[in-house]
């Protein structure tokens, strides 16, 4: 499985980004996998090729070594070895060189796969991802994104001080409004195979909400325009046919409507049934990545499979994590279940579910569960326009802490403005809580306001001349 994250597991608190998205595979690749076009998205998933069929080599925990100062050290020179090569590779290329080698998912609002390991919503995500790799800027290894950690930013809700710092400022996790409407669809382009998803989907849901102060809502009324713009739902379920570029692939939650999917390969129902492997334990893992969770081998305890140092650990390492490849010196095997450290870490940011008894003294680092009233202000700003390379700024809104604040960016022109959000002052190109930089006027700010902070800036860049509405949403101070 694979994926690339946000907030991590048992946990690791990471950091936010526009880019990643989460996939999970068979197994971690040494060198960049070379993708066939995948076939349009199907009406329903049908069987892979016969000439090619998935290759089903999970291999499994053997061996586990446990984390040593010097085996840490080794991971580490690894991951700064490893991202030199990638920029060596790179330079003096072009972006279309780097494009023409990218797997593109089919079907709707389809990512782009680098690597087989990072998704990238948006093309013009693409074009930054490979600036900041040639000019060395994120620290990717082996298709690893490493996410910009800027200081001085925003604190993660409900903090009082900058203890835990993500990019840009905020941990990438669900609102204290949103976590309890995590409404959902499955396609009904399963067919013959909707009701066995659904089940293993509320299964998969059920661990986390017994776990966490969370809830995942199936809405059957949507599963018959089960799409990626479906705006009733803040996600989606589908079958998707990749050739087996990976089993399964997930969102973050600072994701936008139109990236938050979860897609299932047809290899996901093709597992040998004598391995640990189900798809229910596939969807466990996928949900904890949706709730914002990081791959627990990123950490360089692991001693394998390290991805990047940008995290901040919510409990001690668990080699046995459900977010914990087994393959990557993990302890586990491929049942990939919760344990009681995975249990602990999402009652630290999010509460505790239905059913946890874990002690949060195991908490590295905790979130209280804030509740905020107040009557919600609203305001629009239409008819708007900037101009290419030019910026324009909105008057500054005066907010409750840790209540939510949205803006909603649209537009039905040819323009492309790029929405920015920040709470410690104007937003700049590389400082900024929220900024989801798509090809289109579409784009939304949700975001929960920190504990320290009373003032919201807005502001749009043309990467073009656009013309846009924007709506806001926020409650006043007290």
């Amino acid at each position: 499985m694979n994926a690339r994250l946000i907030v991590a597991t048992p946990l690791t608190l990471a950091l936010a980004s526009a880019l990643v998205i989460t996939a999970c595979k068979r197994e971690q690749p040494a060198t960049p996998a070379t993708a066939e076009p995948a076939p349009a998205e199907p009406v329903a998933a049908e069987p892979a090729p016969a000439s090619e069929p998935p290759a089903h080599s999970i291999r499994p925990a053997t061996g586990a070594v446990p984390p040593t100062e010097e085996s840490i050290a080794k991971v580490k020179e690894q991951i700064k070895a490893s991202a030199a090569a990638m920029r060596q590779k790179w330079a003096g290329k072009t972006f279309e060189d780097f494009e023409a080698t990218v797997f593109k998912e089919p079907g709707e609002n389809g990512k782009y796969i680098v690597d087989a390991d990072v998704a990238i919503a948006d093309r013009k995500l693409l074009q930054e991802f490979f600036a900041d790799m040639q000019a060395g800027l994120n620290g990717t290894a082996q298709g690893k994104l490493v996410v910009n950690q800027i200081a001085g930013e925003d604190a993660a809700p409900g903090t009082s001080d900058l203890a835990v710092m993500v990019a840009n400022g905020r941990a990438d996790i669900w609102n204290s409004a949103k976590k309890k409407q995590l409404r959902y669809c499955v396609s009904n382009t399963f067919a013959a195979r909707h009701d066995a998803v659904l089940a293993d989907m509320k299964a998969a849901a059920r661990a986390w909400e017994e776990a966490a102060n969370v809830a995942f809502v199936h809405v059957p009324s949507e599963d018959a325009n089960c799409t990626a713009s479906n705006p009733n739902v803040v996600f989606d379920v589908r079958p998707v046919n990749v050739g087996g570029q990976y089993y399964a692939r997930a969102f973050f939650p600072n994701d936008q409507r139109a990236a938050r999917n979860v897609l299932i390969d047809n290899s996901s129902f093709e597992l040998p049934g004598d391995e640990a492997l189900t798809l229910a334990g596939i969807l466990r893992h996928e949900l904890g990545h949706t709730l914002g969770w990081r791959h627990e081998h990123t950490r360089p305890e692991a001693g394998a499979c390290f991805e990047d140092s940008q995290f901040d650990p919510i409990t001690a390492y668990d080699s046995l994590s459900v977010m914990h490849y087994p393959h990557c010196n993990g302890g586990g095997d491929w049942s990939l279940m919760l344990t009681s450290k995975d249990k602990a870490g999402a009652a630290c940011i999010y509460g505790k579910g239905s059913n946890n008894t874990e002690s949060l003294g195991q908490c590295l680092f905790r979130l209280p569960d804030v509740t905020t009233t107040g009557s919600e202000t609203s305001v629009s700003f239409a008819n708007e326009s900037v101009a290419k390379g030019a910026k324009k700024d909105y008057a500054v809104f005066a907010v409750k802490p840790n209540s939510v604040f949205q803006v909603r960016m649209s537009g039905a022109g040819p323009g492309d403005p790029d929405l920015y959000v920040r709470f410690t002052g104007v937003p700049e190109l590389k400082r900024w809580s929220c900024r989801p930089f798509l090809s289109n006027a579409n784009e939304t700010c949700e975001l929960q306001v920190p504990a320290n902070r009373q003032t919201a800036f807005v502001q749009v860049r043309g990467y073009t001349a656009a013309t846009y509405q924007l709506d806001v949403k926020y409650v006043k101070p007290d």
